[in-house]
């Protein structure tokens, strides 16, 4: 677990969304909408030292089941996730066949798709590789594999009125600050080394045309943010859901074991309703 080195940062304060001037989707037209969510888990785990050499990160247990399943148990259950249209998209690399035994091609009636990334060119490169394997003509929900989604703030993000939308809250002092934003009252202005204190936490809602340039901007492999930002300043336009709260397995800061356990104990508390 020496190995281990982003954060794990927990709170619970509160959702807020942006509002805009755009036309909402009426209820027929969200029904005739295929929604694509996409978790992108080809990661190495680089952070995780020699744990990461035999366990997929996402896989991590807490209780009896993969970190990943809570995620996926809450999309699943989201109010706005139609089971009979809508399908979620596994992005796998790294111990792959650990998530594909475990998951399957389907998960309590949401059907699970996979895409192999057979290069680890990056998280927008994944983006990228997994809509040319199955393409989809309305904008897709994609988020991290390390990344704990409420139900809430999955129906958030699907259900604000841009067709680009980035997920922001606060994190601790010592985060990359690559990952801060700047924003206004309704939209992002700096969607990659931003000047606030807000952080991108790795849930977006993106448009085909932001997805066909997600690998237009090399910044060390094809990241989702420097092409997020490579978009926005070609006159696209991202929309923010904020929230308060942040999971994302990892970290050393106070110690790799305290932050893991902070982790775990998050999670159960959540699924627990305390």
């Amino acid at each position: 677990m020496r190995g281990w080195q982003r954060i794990a940062y927990c709170v619970l304060r509160g959702l807020r969304t942006t509002h805009h001037v755009l036309r909402s989707p009426t209820e027929s037209e969200r029904k005739n909408q295929i929604m694509d969510y996409i978790c992108l888990a080809a990661g190495k785990g680089t952070r995780f030292g020699r744990l990461g050499s035999y366990l997929q990160k996402c896989m991590y247990p807490i209780g009896l089941q993969p970190f990943l399943e809570y995620t996926i148990r809450n999309l699943r259950n989201c109010r706005s996730v139609d089971l009979a249209r809508d399908r979620l998209i596994l992005v796998v690399g790294h111990h792959g066949e650990q998530i594909r035994c475990y998951f399957g091609d389907n998960y309590a009636g949401l059907p699970i798709h996979y895409v192999e990334q057979g290069q680890a060119l990056g998280t927008g490169h994944a983006i990228y590789t997994a809509q040319a394997a199955y393409p989809s003509a309305e904008s897709i929900i994609v988020w991290l594999a390390d990344l704990y989604v409420p139900s809430t703030l999955f129906e958030a993000v699907h259900q604000h009125r841009l067709p680009n939308v980035q997920t922001i809250a606060p994190g601790p002092e010592d985060e990359n600050p690559n990952v801060r934003v700047s924003f206004n009252d309704d939209r992002i202005t700096v969607a990659w080394q931003g000047a606030s204190d807000r952080y991108d936490i790795g849930l977006w809602k993106l448009s085909p045309a932001v997805v066909q340039g997600m690998t237009s901007r090399k910044v060390d492999e094809f990241r989702v943010m420097p092409n997020l930002q490579h978009a926005l300043e070609a006159g696209a336009e991202i929309g923010y859901v904020e929230t308060t709260e942040w999971i994302h397995l990892g970290g050393t800061q106070p110690t790799a074991r305290e932050n893991v356990q902070q982790v775990v104990q998050r999670v159960l508390a959540l699924e627990a309703g305390t």
